[in-house]
C-alpha cells in the first residue's frame, strides 16, 4: 500500500504558492524609467516654450499698456515665470537611471521618480498657478481703469484665466492620481 501523504503534501504546497505577477525585469524597469524621463522632458520643453511666449507678451505689454497698474500686472507676470521655470528646472525634471545599477536600485530610483513628479502634479495649484494670480488680477484691475468701455470684455478675460486655471488644476491632479496609481501597483508586486 502505498502512503498517500507526498501527494497531499504536493497538493499542499502547490495551493500555497503565491498567485501575484512575477516582479517586473530590471529591463522593463529601465525602459518604464526612460519612458518617464522622456514626458518629463518633453512636458518641461512645452512649459519653457511657453514661458518664452509669456515673456515675449507681457514684455510687450510690460513697455506699451495703458497705465502704470497693468505695467506691474505685466512685471508681476514676467516674475512668476521665472519662479515657475526655476521650480519646474529644480524639482520637475527627472533623474536617469544609472547604467550599472541593479534592479533593486534601479526599481527605488524609479519609484523615487515616480514620487517626485506626482508631487509636483499634486501642488501645481501652489507653485505654477498661484504665482501668475497677483500679476493677473492688478493687471485686469488696471486695464479696466484705463480702458472703462472694455471692462465686460475684461471680465469674461478673468471668467476665461479661472476656468483655465480650475481646468489645469484638475488635468495636473488626475495625472498625480495615475502616478499614484502607477506606484500602488509597484508596492503590491514589489
Amino acid at each position: 500500500m502505498t502512503d498517500p501523504r507526498p501527494n497531499d503534501t504536493l497538493q499542499a504546497l502547490w495551493q500555497s504558492q503565491s498567485s501575484e505577477q512575477p516582479a517586473m525585469s530590471l529591463e522593463q524597469i529601465r525602459e518604464k524609467a526612460r519612458y518617464l524621463e522622456q514626458r518629463v522632458d518633453r512636458r518641461n520643453r512645452r512649459e519653457y516654450i511657453a514661458a518664452v511666449l509669456v515673456v515675449f507678451a507681457y514684455g510687450v505689454i510690460l513697455w506699451r499698456a495703458p497705465s502704470a497698474a497693468v505695467r506691474i500686472g505685466a512685471a508681476l507676470i514676467l516674475a512668476a515665470t521665472a519662479v515657475v521655470c526655476y521650480r519646474l528646472r529644480v524639482h520637475g525634471s527627472a533623474a536617469s537611471l544609472q547604467d550599472n545599477a541593479g534592479i533593486e536600485s534601479s526599481l527605488k530610483l524609479y519609484c523615487a521618480q515616480l514620487e517626485r513628479q506626482r508631487d509636483l502634479l499634486r501642488s501645481v495649484w501652489l507653485w505654477f498657478l498661484l504665482p501668475f494670480v497677483p500679476g493677473f488680477v492688478v493687471g485686469l484691475i488696471g486695464y479696466a481703469r484705463a480702458q472703462p468701455n472694455h471692462q465686460p470684455a475684461t471680465i469674461v478675460y478673468g471668467v476665461l484665466a479661472l476656468i483655465l486655471g480650475i481646468g489645469l488644476h484638475v488635468l495636473n491632479h488626475r495625472a498625480a492620481v495615475r502616478l499614484q496609481q502607477v506606484l500602488d501597483r509597484l508596492k503590491d508586486n514589489g
